[in-house]
Parts: structure tokens; sequence; C-alpha cells
């Protein structure tokens, strides 16, 4: 009899472990340094209602606000002004899971403006007992060069211009163990000029892999 109740109760306890450790349960355990001017009492009504207005500031007179999206494991917020500047930031979060069970999440964000924007952090982090800490490398690089992207002697051709373009990690793709690496010129003309727009890379159950384009 003692087999069968030691049995559930492992059960049971993994399933609350598991059940622990849901995305949302992680975001909140990022700090303010990370999810810029978000309290905890923030991040609740977030979460709940989808979309926050942050308290105006008493020297700035423009009303910021956050939009909140989720599925599966993944979170995407958006900060912006919705009567004020064109500037906005995104930040993605989305967890992983090793070959040994645990879990661990991708940070991402990036932002500027509708038509010149740039990623500025990607970031992963081990998750357990409510708490983060930063892991090296599993294989994502934080930026990748803009002539990775281009068709060879492009430089000649644009009589040695510089080609504007914007970039972001994309962490919400078709398959859920891959995340994307993008980028779009700013001026429609340098479309001629791009060999690839995305770099993808897939989880393995240890590191990310690059994929073949």
């Amino acid at each position: 009899m003692k087999k069968p109740i030691i049995l559930l109760f492992l059960i049971f306890h993994g399933t609350s472990f598991c059940i622990g450790q849901t995305i949302q349960e992680i975001f909140k355990s990022f700090p303010s340094t990370y999810i810029p001017e978000m309290t905890n009492e923030a991040k609740d009504s977030l979460l709940k209602n989808g979309t926050y207005i942050f308290p105006k500031a008493e020297d700035y007179m423009e009303t910021m606000k956050a939009d909140y999206w989720t599925e599966n494991n993944y979170i995407r917020l958006e900060y912006y002004f919705p009567d004020g500047p064109s500037g906005f930031f995104i930040i993605e979060l989305k967890k992983f899971q090793k070959n040994d069970g645990t879990p661990f999440v991708v940070y991402s964000k990036f932002g500027g403006s509708p038509k010149a924007f740039d990623q500025h952090v990607l970031l992963t982090f081990s998750y357990e007992n409510n708490t983060l800490e930063p892991i090296k490398d599993l294989g994502l690089p934080k930026t990748i060069e803009t002539k990775e992207f281009l068709k060879e002697k492009i430089l000649d051709s644009l009589d040695g211009k510089k080609l504007k373009m914007n970039t972001s990690y994309s962490l919400k793709t078709k398959d859920n163990n891959c995340v994307q690496y993008n980028i779009y010129p700013e001026i429609y003309l340098y479309h001629e000029w791009v060999k690839t727009e995305k770099f993808s890379y897939i989880w393995n159950g240890e590191r990310f892999e690059p994929k073949e384009n």
C-alpha cells in the first residue's frame, strides 16, 4: 500500500512543480532591470487585463502604455506612447526545456521607431526556485553583422554607401523550438541587395544550432 501512496505523492509533487514554472511565473520573477517600470502590482494588472497604463511622471507629459500577449510558453510585451512619440520597444520571453527537464528562458528586447529599430539585448536565464540566473552561452549570437545577410560586392554597387537595416530577434515562430534573427531594410530599394532576411536557430535540448536557410 505504501508504494502507490508514494507514487501518487511523487506524481502530484512533480505536477505542482511544473505548474509553478509557467511563463507567467517566470515573467513575474524578472526584476525591473529587464521589465522596465513594472512593479509586482503592475505585472499582476498586466497579466489580468492584457494592458497597463503607466502613471505619468511629474516631469513628463506623455502617457506610456504596455500591451501583453501570450501563447503557450511565450510572452510578448510592447511599450509605446498611444498619443505621443512613435517610439516603442518590445520584450519577448520564451521558455525552453533542456534534456534533463530543467527550464530556461530566452529574453529579447528590441525597439526604436517604426521605420528604424534595432535589437537591443538577447539573454538566457536558468530558472529554479523562483530565481533567475544568467546562462552565458547556449548558441544564440547577441547580434549578427549586416554583411552576413547581404549579397556579395554590395558596397561597390552602392558606391560605398552604408545600408541602414532594422534588426530584431523573433522568439515566436512556427516551430516552437526555433528562434529567428531578422533583418529589414529601412529603404525599400535596398531589398534587392538582401541575400536572406533571417537566420534561424533550433533548440536541440542542449543548445541552439544554426538552421540552413
